[in-house]
């Protein structure tokens, strides 16, 4: 739970206008401490996020915003309509239980069904919980199981599809926090798999950062007119095959040298045998770490 002082701070904006909102609109509900301050949970949090973005990004006014939050979270509360799939909401509802149902709706190529479950995950649990513990997990399963033969090239791609859309209609939803830096995410030429990139993205725009997220095997080639243009800070690299270590050693090195004040963070098992003075940028795949990185990123950011 958050004060109104930290989350006007997280958000960048006024604590009169969340009051306002709070007020007007009943936009959140916060609990109260028992010294009456307000209260504020993650989704109060994001909840005014979301409206910060619309009103300020995108022209709509705040009346408007509001109607379409609604819509939002009606659909956050969406579950299972026919009556053979309603007996999926049960009681002890886990992320185990749901990631097996949407194994078998994917490879059945039952979009219908999967998007019932994916709307019922993000109605039971933290958004970025579903993300870690349901969808990441199911991923690596079935990239598993179509390396093992069991799985069609077409499975994979259709349940690799749903899921990064899945991704990213959340990076939209994040408002810019423009006093840190930029970051340039991407996999390096040769490098298919995303789901690592996807979650260091989603944790960034959870976190307010400005990213440039270009997927899957990126060419070299334009990167450093990219940089220069967009005025990126931080370029963060994703990588699973070790065979690609070299060259990407080679492209971290040139863009060292083209932008001296250049920041890099490196993950994924590609990264495991790193030459040493690259060994600085490495960052491991937990949101623990995660969260200790991003706070020395954010004192780093406050003291320059």
């Amino acid at each position: 739970m958050y004060n109104i002082k930290s989350v006007a701070k997280m958000l960048d904006m006024p604590a009169v206008t969340i009051r306002a909102w709070e007020r007007r609109y009943s936009v959140v509900l916060p609990t109260r401490s028992e010294s009456g301050h307000r209260l504020y949970t993650e989704q109060d949090i994001e909840d005014l996020r979301w409206l910060k973005v619309q009103t300020e990004e995108k022209g709509v006014n705040i009346s408007q915003a509001v109607k379409m939050l609604e819509k939002l979270r009606e659909q956050r509360q969406v579950v299972p309509k026919p009556a053979a799939d309603r007996s999926e909401l049960r009681a002890g509802e886990s992320f185990e239980s749901i990631r097996e149902r949407l194994h078998d709706a994917m490879i059945s190529f039952d979009a219908e069904r999967a998007n019932q479950l994916l709307a019922l995950a993000f109605s039971l649990f933290h958004f970025e919980d579903v993300f870690h513990e349901v969808l990441a997990p199911l991923l690596h399963r079935i990239g598993d199981e179509w390396e093992q033969g069991t799985v069609s090239v077409a499975q994979e791609h259709f349940a690799s599809s749903m899921v990064t859309q899945k991704f990213y209609q959340f990076f939209n939803v994040f408002g810019v926090n423009r006093a840190l830096p930029k970051v340039l995410a991407f996999c390096p030429e040769g490098e298919q798999h995303q789901i690592g990139l996807l979650l260091f993205t989603l944790f960034l725009r959870r976190h307010g950062v400005d990213v440039i997220c270009l997927g899957t095997n990126t060419p070299a080639d334009g990167l450093e007119t990219l940089i220069e243009q967009h005025r990126v800070e931080w370029v963060s690299l994703s990588m699973t095959d070790e065979g690609l270590l070299p060259d990407v050693e080679a492209l971290v090195r040139r863009l060292q040298a083209k932008f001296p004040t250049l920041q890099f963070v490196l993950g994924g098992q590609g990264f495991r045998d790193v030459s040493e003075d690259l060994r600085s940028f490495l960052l491991g795949g937990s949101l623990e770490e995660w969260n200790r990185w991003f706070a020395a990123l954010q004192k780093r950011n406050e003291i320059g």
